[in-house]
Formats: C-alpha cells, structure tokens, sequence
C-alpha cells in the first residue's frame, strides 16, 4: 500500500505539471508581447504562491524543531523561502516544507514563461520548448548541483501541457456546457487545491501519530484528512490573505480567469 501511495504521488506531480504548463497558456492565450504582460502574469504568481507558502514553510520549521529533528538553519530557511534548491544530507533535493520541491521547478517555470509572455505567441510557445529541451539535455552532463537538479526531464511534463493548451486554443475547444454545473460541489476543494497540497504533509503526519496499526483504510481516510485541512486553511488564512493583498476578491478558475488554484 505504501509503494502505491508513492506511486500515485509521483504521477499526480507529473499531473500537475502538465495542468499548469496547460493552465498557464490557456489563461494568457491573448497575452502574448503586449506590453506589461509579462510583469503582469509575474506579479499574480507570486501573489498567488509565495505568501501562503512562506507561511507554511515556518510553520514546518517550528515543526521540525518541536519534533527535535531540525538541522535547518537560516542559510536553509531562506533558500526555502526564495525556492533556490539545496541538498539536505537528511532529504536529498528538499526544502524545509518537503513538498516545496516541485515549487522550485514551478517558479523556474514561471520565470521562462514571463520572458516568453515578451515575444509573439507564434515564437514564444515553441520558445518555450527549446529552452526547456536544451535545459535538460545539456543537464545530463552538468556535476551535480542546483542547475542539475532543475534540469531534471520532469520539467518537459510543463512542455506537454504547454502543447495541449495550444492545441486546444487553436481548435477552438471550449469546456462542456454542464461540465461545471455538474461537479459544482467539488469547487470548494478545488478552490482549496493549493492550501491542501502545502498541509497534507502536517494532517498526514498527525494522523500517523494516531493510526494504531497499518492497515489499507489510511489512504482513503488520509485523503479525507488532508482535503478537510487544506479547506480549512483556505477558508481561514489564504482566502482572507489573497483578500487583503488583492483588495477584491480572488478568481480560481473559470472562464478567462487570470487567476488559478495551482
């Protein structure tokens, strides 16, 4: 049960790069070389990533130090914080917060996608391609260290995305007309997409320190767990947070919108 639960942690990262290689073209489709698009798209990302995760990756410090198992100095604390890799002898290529290990690759993600955002939309998604494909081929003869790790072929899963937005752009295709009516409970979760993926790791560990015996049930009811702790942090402190810092009221995902839950 443990090797699958692994198994669909490794796909569902693959996943979610796909959807925001996928995510990011389809919300700037028209974006492309118009002037301040890039610093624009910029400045939404951050808005949308960094605060919550500065918060978490301090809280998963103090953690770490009230379970008596913090190696992390500040050296480490912002490296975290401004998504730069680093090797911990204890964890391999992670973060403070574990699972900001696939913010690092985002964040690389964003930045090319911003300097293509420069150029016209015919140049700039195949642009996009050679950059990443270049990045990872010549990624297999660097030494080790932080440009290797973020060459790794896991990025071109953002080119995959990337391409399937193109296609479905220049097609014409446009979202079921009962697709959303129909899974409109689910939004609430969806809306809480990012606050779950940062707290899995604390609603998980605590309920292993409960779990009397191992046993199948603890995926599906970790799962429960996790997306009833992410709600929580959504409906408490990021959607208050994006609130404030947003003075309107933050858009997830609909049509045209500029902001998403990723």
């Amino acid at each position: 049960m443990t090797s699958f639960a692994w198994a669909l942690g490794t796909i569902g990262v693959d996943i979610f790069f796909v959807i925001s290689g996928f995510i990011m073209v389809h919300i700037c489709w028209d974006d492309f070389a118009m002037p301040g698009a890039a610093q624009k798209f910029m400045r939404r990302r951050i808005v949308r990533i960094v605060p919550l995760y500065w918060v978490a990756t301090i809280a998963a410090l103090v953690f770490h130090r009230a379970s008596d198992k913090a190696p992390e100095g500040w050296a480490e604390l912002l490296q975290s914080l401004l998504f730069i890799p680093y090797y911990n002898e204890n964890g391999g290529w992670h973060p403070i917060l574990s699972q900001g290990w696939t913010l690092n690759y985002e964040m690389m993600f964003y930045a090319i996608f911003a300097g293509a955002l420069t150029f016209p939309r015919k140049f700039a998604l195949p642009g996009i391609a050679v950059v990443l494909g270049i990045f990872t081929s010549v990624g297999l003869v660097l030494p080790t260290g932080i440009l290797k790790y973020l060459s790794s072929p896991i990025v071109l899963w953002f080119v995959v995305g990337v391409a399937i937005a193109a296609l479905w752009r220049s097609a014409g295709f446009v979202e079921p007309k009962g697709l959303a009516r129909s899974v409109k409970f689910l939004e609430p979760f969806g809306d809480a997409s990012y606050s779950s993926y940062l707290v899995h790791g604390f609603a998980l560990t605590m309920l292993l320190r409960v779990w009397e015996a191992p046993s199948a049930w603890f995926v599906p009811v970790g799962m429960v767990v996790a997306a009833g702790a992410g709600l929580g942090v959504h409906i408490m402190i990021e959607r208050p947070m994006l609130q404030a810092m947003t003075r309107r009221k933050p858009l997830i995902i609909s049509s045209g919108a500029q902001d998403v839950g990723l």
